[in-house]
């Protein structure tokens, strides 16, 4: 099975960053539904009170841009699937894969 990471990037006014979602194992289609199932329930924000949220696949299915209308923001977010590729130490690394 592979190794995923599902990737978050954000952008608000000036402010830029990219989060780690989740780590999990895998075939890719497992990974892809995950993926799906984060872009359409995750808060990319704190105290976030959900209004409105649109979801759009972004090529065959390994990326999704969604814009969240919150009471007070907008959040304008891409959710991205990463397979692990390469690794010294995998099973070394603090959030060991379960």
């Amino acid at each position: 099975m592979a190794r995923w990471v599902v990737l978050v990037d954000r952008s608000q006014r000036d402010h830029h960053d990219v989060d780690e979602v989740a780590h999990f194992e895998g075939t890719q289609e497992e990974a892809r539904a995950r993926l799906y199932e984060i872009a359409c329930t995750h808060r990319p924000g704190v105290g976030l009170r959900q209004k409105r949220r649109q979801v759009y696949r972004i090529g065959d299915g390994d990326a999704y841009y969604a814009n969240i209308e919150g009471a007070m923001a907008t959040f304008r977010v891409v959710y991205r699937l990463g397979e692990l590729a390469w690794s010294t130490h995998p099973e070394s690394w603090p959030w060991a894969w379960k």
